[in-house]
């Protein structure tokens, strides 16, 4: 079935190209090639991520046609001026387009390029800048019209059903873990880092269901809601885990608890998370009856309280779900709640590494000019374009280098099959027809090749170098001096992006997972210093992105033990205990000597990374305990103990 998907989508693709192509020939535009090689850029297998991302190209050209409108026929004599304004305006967008870790951001980074492909070749001859900006929008807007026309209407694959799928997938998952974690399993970070993937995939999904062409396309606050009860889920679960590991290291489980989890179990595994909550109730019956003047009952009281919020979630969670897959199925007024609450979630940005990622755009394309305007070279206004397209395409990667050059090397190897069609296949077409039956071969066959994941980073480069290298247009000529410059200048430019990179961007998996638990930790210190006023959501949110970033550095950075104890989920419920802390109604001074023992712990782990709490920290942490008598201040500081000092004994002396 995938194998016929991704012919389909071929097909799809190619008859796209030829259309647009067919189209631009027929009304006389000057480079066909533009609006077939877009088709295959803006092509993806779901119908709703090919309306957005034609919709984010689109709009970026626009935008980067209209900055080099702007800036070439003021600076056309002043070269290097010219130059650097261009490198200033692609770091610019760039910029913008790293801090935004949407499928938006695509519409930064084409405003970014787009102004390079247009101005840096119109620098020559700059009245022409704006006859070349409109031709571009021209045809990049045909090329996304017939992209979208052909894959909406010829079987088109809607997001939503999709997306659907992988809701279910990953309830069930969660449920999954969460049946592991009651009956004592033991859960690998790999299934963590999993599910915190898992969302943050559902998350970028759901940004293009506004785009989809299926009926019952879900809204985006119903997708925002469920999103936010399964972030929820991640730390509550790890939660749970935890304080059954500290009964047990203590006298072991008591039966009613005992009892309890069972039917917890059964309540999920039997697949009655709509039915009335009679085992909710027995929950807050067992932890009334509780005591909380001893460590154990603290203990007993947190695992009660975060089965209790579990069930909740499930049910809630289950109620949305078949909301958003059957609007006429009633929502209660909890769930309602949340839809009508619509919340932007938070994502992890690294200032730094954006600034970093400018710096060698800034490097790649100015050296580019810099060889080409000294040269004098004609075509050399190809190598700072490509420069530019190449630094922004890859500028969000650790480490960019393997990726520009792979483009490079699959770039440099459609060349001969350009040379071939172009002096040997080409000369001998003379109409529309032959021309779409001899390019149908490698299109199709690359095309199909394209939906796969593993297999894109080869294939597109070797699509756009066939494209772009036969430079189809109304009057054919083959010039092979033409051809082999604007390929040489083509490979420079993707060098100097390169050499640049390498010299100011690249960084190994341990330091960019370094930067990620050092951002976590200070927005911890942060927040138990009451600087950073996140709620709840937000903070899950954005730690349960950082978790999905880090699963990947983390597994790459093997036998780095500082690493390796690292965990995400463990900062995230910290950060939860803190911002409870923070609303607390009693013992402020005590509790207010704890935040800001707490806060100085995070930011000194954020300066050394070898840092540990001191006795200080778990001295203040149990006379707050002795001091306050609101259950759910004690419930979070029970967990803030359990997550700063796992391996400590229990606190010294009864609980008054």
């Amino acid at each position: 079935m995938a194998r016929l998907r991704d012919i389909i989508f071929s097909v799809n693709s190619f008859v796209a190209a030829m259309l647009a192509l067919f189209v631009s020939m027929s009304i006389g535009l000057e480079r066909p090639f533009w609006a077939m090689a877009t088709v295959y850029i803006v092509s993806q297998p779901l119908t709703g991520t090919v309306r957005s991302k034609a919709a984010y190209r689109f709009t970026g050209t626009l935008l980067g046609a209209g900055g080099a409108v702007l800036i070439i026929p003021p600076l056309a004599n002043a070269p290097a001026l010219c130059s650097l304004v261009m490198a200033l305006w692609v770091c610019a967008c760039q910029f913008l387009s790293l801090l935004d870790r949407t499928p938006r951001s695509y519409l930064f980074m084409l405003a970014g390029y787009t102004a390079a492909i247009i101005g840096f070749p119109a620098v020559t001859h700059p009245d022409q800048v704006f006859t070349i900006a409109v031709l571009r929008s021209e045809e990049i807007g045909l090329g996304v019209l017939c992209a979208t026309l052909v894959h909406a209407v010829v079987l088109p694959r809607g997001v939503t059903g999709v997306m659907n799928a992988r809701l279910a997938q990953i309830e069930q998952d969660a449920r999954g873990w969460a049946l592991d974690a009651l009956g004592g399993a033991d859960i690998g970070p790999r299934d963590r880092n999993a599910l915190a993937q898992d969302i943050t995939e559902l998350h970028l999904l759901s940004t293009h269901v506004p785009y989809d062409t299926d009926a019952a396309a879900p809204t985006r606050a119903g997708m925002a809601a469920l999103q936010d009860r399964l972030m929820l889920l991640a730390p509550l679960i790890s939660a749970i885990e935890d304080r059954l590991d500290a009964l047990k290291a203590t006298d072991g489980v008591s039966e009613d608890v005992q009892a309890c989890l069972v039917d917890v179990r059964q309540w999920i595994e039997g697949d009655r998370l709509l039915e009335p909550l009679e085992t909710r109730a027995r929950l807050d019956a067992l932890a009334e009856a509780t005591p909380d003047n001893s460590w154990r009952g603290l203990l007993t009281l947190n695992l009660l309280a975060r089965l209790s919020e579990l069930m909740d979630l499930l049910r809630v969670g289950r109620e949305l779900s078949l909301h958003l897959s059957d609007p006429r199925h009633a929502l209660t007024p909890q769930a309602q709640a949340l839809i009508n609450r619509r919340l932007k979630r938070p994502m992890h940005i690294d200032l730094g590494m954006a600034l970093l990622s400018v710096a060698a755009t800034f490097l790649a394309v100015t050296g580019a000019c810099a060889a080409w305007i000294i040269s004098g070279w004609p075509e050399g206004a190809i190598a700072p374009m490509i420069a530019a397209v190449m630094c922004c395409f890859y500028g969000a990667m650790d480490d960019p280098t393997p990726s520009q050059r792979g483009f490079m090397i699959w770039t440099i190897l459609s060349l001969p099959l350009v040379a071939l069609y172009q002096f040997g296949v080409l000369p001998a077409t003379h109409s529309f027809v032959t021309l779409g039956l001899v390019l149908a071969p490698p299109l199709l066959i690359l095309g199909a090749f394209l939906p796969k994941p593993s297999l894109y980073g080869r294939v597109m480069p070797l699509i756009l170098g066939f494209c772009m290298g036969l430079a189809l247009t109304n009057t054919f000529s083959a010039d092979f001096a033409a051809f082999a410059n604007a390929n040489f200048a083509q490979v420079i430019g993707i060098m100097c992006a390169v050499i640049a990179t390498r010299l100011i961007r690249v960084i190994g998996p341990q330091t960019a997972a370094q930067r990620v638990l050092r951002a976590g930790w200070r927005d911890l210190a942060a927040i138990a210093a009451r600087r950073l006023p996140a709620g709840i959501g937000d903070w899950t949110g954005l730690m349960l992105d950082r978790a999905q970033l880090l699963a990947p550095r983390l597994a790459a950075s093997r036998g780095d033990e500082r690493l390796a104890a690292a965990d995400a989920l463990r900062d995230l419920r910290v950060g939860i205990n803190l911002i409870v802390l923070r609303e607390a109604p009693e013992a402020r001074d005590r509790i207010d000597a704890l935040l800001d023992a707490v806060a100085a712990y995070y930011a000194e782990m954020a300066d050394r990374e070898e840092s540990a709490p001191s006795t200080q920290v778990r001295d203040d942490l149990d006379g707050a305990l002795a001091e306050t008598t609101a259950r759910d201040v004690r419930i979070a500081l029970t967990g803030l103990r359990r997550n700063l000092f796992p391996g400590a004994a229990a606190p010294r002396m009864e609980i008054a």
